[in-house]
């Protein structure tokens, strides 16, 4: 019975591994995909679109990724982005929406947006690379990753 029992526990730390891996994967290819989405919007000095959190959301919880402060710090600072990025296409749409509230207030707020989004946005290269390398190291110590 205590050997039916230590089988169960190897195969469940097996999967657990397992999915931990694949999980640690998609969110090491999601940075990537950020870095290059970060590269194409300062290539071409316009938002292109959101910073991808999805496989974050899976690994957030994860020891080995709390304890690394610039993958937490890569992960706020995604966030935040993709936070003033929706609020300044929403307040860009209101402000277009209509002619009455096209004053000079407004335009400057617009700006004000565009300019704290811009210099977030600055940030992100050396944000994603430093996060990056430390979740392939963690990687690779785990066996997790091959040199």
């Amino acid at each position: 019975m205590v050997l039916k029992e230590d089988m169960i526990g190897f195969v469940h730390n097996i999967v657990r591994q397992r999915k931990l891996k694949n999980s640690l994967l998609a969110f090491l290819a999601e940075m990537e995909k950020n870095l290059e989405i970060f590269f194409v919007m300062d290539q071409r000095q316009f938002i292109t679109g959101k910073f991808l959190t999805q496989a974050w959301e899976q690994v957030q919880g994860e020891a080995i990724i709390r304890k690394h402060e610039s993958i937490l710090v890569y992960a706020g600072a995604a966030e935040d982005i993709n936070r003033l990025i929706k609020e300044h296409k929403e307040f860009e749409q209101w402000y277009a929406a209509d002619m009455t509230r096209k004053t000079p207030d407004n335009a400057r707020k617009l700006r004000g947006m565009k300019n704290d989004l811009d210099k977030k946005l600055r940030t992100m290269e050396a944000v994603i690379i430093i996060a990056g390398q430390a979740l392939e190291k963690e990687m690779l110590q785990l066996g997790l990753l091959k040199s």
